[in-house]
């Protein structure tokens, strides 16, 4: 039973960490913090889509990795705090 925390625990720090690095690297989006702030985003995203994925039973019809953790609400939530948080760091400075 712990194995199976930790497992999912590990599933959702890579999913955070790729996407970070995605936005980052490829669509070469800027953040306060440069690589290591997306990631420490990505990584809360990731852990929040997990959360609502368990208080909300309709979303478990997705996709499932090894037959227990769904990725795909961990997956949309860590690429909405990383857009929301890329909108932020390239606000302009207020007057």
């Amino acid at each position: 039973m712990q194995t199976n925390f930790v497992t999912t625990g590990l599933i959702y720090i890579v999913i955070g960490f790729a996407l970070a690095l995605f936005f980052y690297y490829v669509l070469k989006k800027k953040f306060i913090g440069k690589v290591w702030g997306a990631v420490f985003v990505g990584i809360v995203g990731s852990f929040v889509g997990g959360i609502c994925d368990f208080f909300i039973p309709q979303i478990r019809f997705f996709t499932l990795i090894f037959y227990s953790v769904n990725i795909i609400p961990s997956c949309l939530m860590a690429a909405l705090f990383l857009w929301v948080f890329h909108k932020i760091s390239v606000a302009p400075e207020p007057y």
